[in-house]
């Protein structure tokens, strides 16, 4: 890829970003606060209601939850969207809550460990500081945790595996990630496009910064997902 197309493509997937965090937002403020109205309407509904109308009450259980499970889904939009921990608490703390997150969905137990060399105050190394001037994840962060979210739902959805495992090493010249499974597998050759539209959304974030993303697996051997940024 040539330099003035990696340009574009980070740029687009920047905004990218950009955008799905304003929807995110708005979808908090506006719809949340909406749906959280409802609740309460029904609550009061419920304190006004007659004790005997059982149809009734039913019913508005019936709305409550619903409205509940919206709130829920909403809530998880904005939280996927640019999750705080991410910002807040930095790239370890955000992974192994993606871990903790693939368990609680279902998936097998994930094994994190994340090694970043510390760097001189005020070092950026080739691949740019670790924060941005407001304090937030730089590109390389947010892309690394787009990887891992992507490959642990992958994981959870399609590996049946009895054990998953993230590693992340980092220096100010280079990173890497690695996603594994014990699962069952899959002929890579043979994926089909729109299955592997995931990957390919891991690969662009990864090449668009310079890097690289290959993917390891045969049928009954599991998968391995290998990220790469910065000088070899």
């Amino acid at each position: 890829m040539s330099t003035a197309d990696a340009a574009l493509l980070r740029a687009t997937l920047a905004a990218q970003d950009q955008e799905r965090a304003r929807i995110a937002s708005e979808l908090h403020e506006d719809v949340g606060q909406a749906l959280k109205a409802v609740i309460l309407g029904l609550d009061r509904l419920d304190r006004l209601g007659r004790a005997d109308d059982a149809a009734a009450k039913a019913e508005r259980q019936r709305l409550r939850t619903a409205a509940v499970r919206s709130l829920e889904a909403v809530r998880r939009i904005a939280l996927d969207s640019r999750p705080p921990t991410l910002d807040e608490l930095g790239l370890a703390a955000a992974i192994r809550t993606l871990a903790r997150e693939a368990e609680g969905r279902g998936g097998p137990p994930v094994g994190v460990l994340v090694t970043i060399a510390p760097t001189r105050e005020g070092a950026a190394g080739a691949l740019g500081p670790r924060r941005t001037r407001s304090g937030k994840a730089s590109e390389v962060e947010v892309a690394l945790y787009r990887v891992a979210k992507e490959a642990l739902a992958n994981v959870v959805q399609h590996a049946r595996a009895a054990s998953a495992s993230v590693v992340v090493s980092g220096t100010p010249d280079r990173w890497s990630i690695v996603v594994e499974d014990d699962g069952v597998g899959f002929d890579v050759a043979a994926l089909a496009p729109e299955a592997g539209l995931g990957l390919a959304c891991m690969r662009a974030r990864l090449v668009a910064l310079g890097g690289s993303l290959d993917v390891e697996s045969a049928p009954g051997g599991g998968t391995s997902v290998y990220g790469r940024l910065g000088t070899p």
